[in-house]
């Protein structure tokens, strides 16, 4: 019979069951993020890309046992920010497709099309322990068009796996992405006004465009200011389906943005937040989330005169869902960096399983995804580090997405090799 069964396998008249590769992770400090808690020594089981079990101890055969003995076991990193897949060489336009200025974009744009999982920025980030990342565009305010800007949504995030595979996206339409504050400002033609109204005339007409789609889709209706691409691309956000993030870092538009929600029954998301802690209560009361650089500590500009190094400490105290993406200027490239940041809000007072959810487990409540736990049946992405993953000097050892072991080779480490002890002539140019 088995020998019927191959043979037919073979002519392709009948498919063979494939199982995936169980493994099995013995001994380390296992940080669950979960109701089960932190194991000081604990297994962890994976089976056909799940997480089977999580105990003191686990006694079953595995296809890999990964020895995590004086070793640290967590969910993989989320990013909750960045242009990873759009995004390539920041000087080099040619690689950006991030962000479009002028008057081309709005909230009907969906970036997907422009998504490359082969991006290198995808591994050396998975190398440092990201498993999983939400991506949303952004408006150039810079470039040809700049100067003729006039929208403040930058378009539709989804959220990626970092196996690199080309069908790596695992969620699709996850929300929209607009802008208050200062760089709503700058969008909408140099007033803070002008951004929240065109934020507001935007929700206006999705919701007038909801109760009476089909007059104004003949032509039976008044002119409206947004296409009806844009106009239909809201309807999910108007529904409370899909959340808007909001960027916004002063107190008082961080309470705008709390206005807008409370009119539109929305589910917003706050990006930035650096005076956060000041509004903390009016965001718990709100239920509204926020996604802060917790580096973002100086006042930098007047729309952040009251950033502090506290900021996801007291935040996190009056019961806002903090979660921490990478510092501003390496969001993308560095994306990996957040760890380090969630390690600077231990320091200023933010509990410690809570950074480690903020970088994980937040993200994964926040928009919707798989992840950010280690529990029977969640999805196994697990990373084994050497130390403290809130420490700059640990590393991951072994990356897990999807229950598959991932490799930690990436341009980066390739360079390290190749350089580390150069042949002669390498040094030169002459091999490669």
């Amino acid at each position: 019979m088995t020998r019927f069964l191959i043979q037919l396998a073979l002519a392709g008249l009948f498919a063979l069951p494939v199982h995936a590769e169980t493994v099995l992770i013995k001994g380390g400090k296992v940080y669950t993020l979960s109701g089960i808690g932190t194991l000081a020594e604990g297994d962890v089981l994976v089976r056909d890309g799940k997480v089977q079990a999580v105990a003191p101890s686990i006694n079953e055969r595995a296809d890999r046992v990964i020895d995590a003995r004086g070793k640290v076991v967590t969910p993989g990193v989320i990013a909750p920010q960045s242009e990873l897949g759009l995004t390539e060489i920041s000087a080099a336009s040619a690689t950006n497709d991030y962000a479009v200025s002028g008057e081309s974009i709005g909230s009907g744009f969906d970036p997907r099309p422009a998504y490359n999982a082969k991006s290198t920025l995808i591994p050396y980030n998975r190398a440092h322990g990201v498993t999983r990342a939400v991506v949303f565009p952004s408006i150039s305010t810079w470039g040809e068009g700049a100067g003729k800007l006039h929208r403040v949504f930058a378009g539709q995030g989804f959220a990626i796996s970092l196996n690199g595979d080309f069908d790596s996206v695992v969620a699709e339409e996850l929300g929209q992405k607009a802008y208050l504050g200062e760089l709503g400002s700058q969008l909408a033609g140099g007033s803070r006004a002008n951004a929240y109204a065109r934020i507001e005339t935007a929700l206006s007409e999705a919701r007038e465009y909801l109760n009476n789609r089909e007059a104004i889709r003949r032509g039976n209706w008044r002119e409206l200011n947004h296409s009806l691409d844009d106009l239909e691309a809201l309807q999910p956000v108007v529904q409370g389906q899909q959340p808007l993030i909001v960027t916004a870092n002063r107190a008082s538009d961080i309470l705008q943005a709390l206005e807008l929600a409370e009119e539109y029954k929305l589910r917003l998301i706050i990006q930035g937040a650096a005076e956060g802690w000041m509004v903390a209560e009016q965001l718990a009361a709100a239920r509204v989330p926020v996604i802060i650089d917790v580096v973002n500590n100086l006042p930098i500009s007047f729309e952040s005169l009251g950033a502090r190094f506290d900021n996801a400490a007291r935040m996190q105290k009056a019961g806002v869902t903090v979660a921490i993406g990478g510092p501003g200027y390496g969001s993308t490239h560095l994306v990996h960096l957040a760890r380090q940041s969630a390690g600077n809000a231990v320091v200023y007072g933010l509990p410690y399983e809570e950074a480690l959810k903020a970088i994980s487990t937040n993200v994964a409540r926040i928009f919707g995804l798989e992840g950010g736990v280690l529990q029977p049946g969640g999805v196994a992405d697990i990373v084994v580090w050497s130390g403290d993953p809130l420490e700059v000097t640990s590393y991951p050892e072994q990356v897990l997405i999807g229950g598959e072991p991932q490799s930690l080779v990436n341009r980066s480490t390739r360079l390290r090799d190749r350089y580390l002890k150069p042949e002669q002539g390498h040094e030169m140019g002459y091999k490669f």
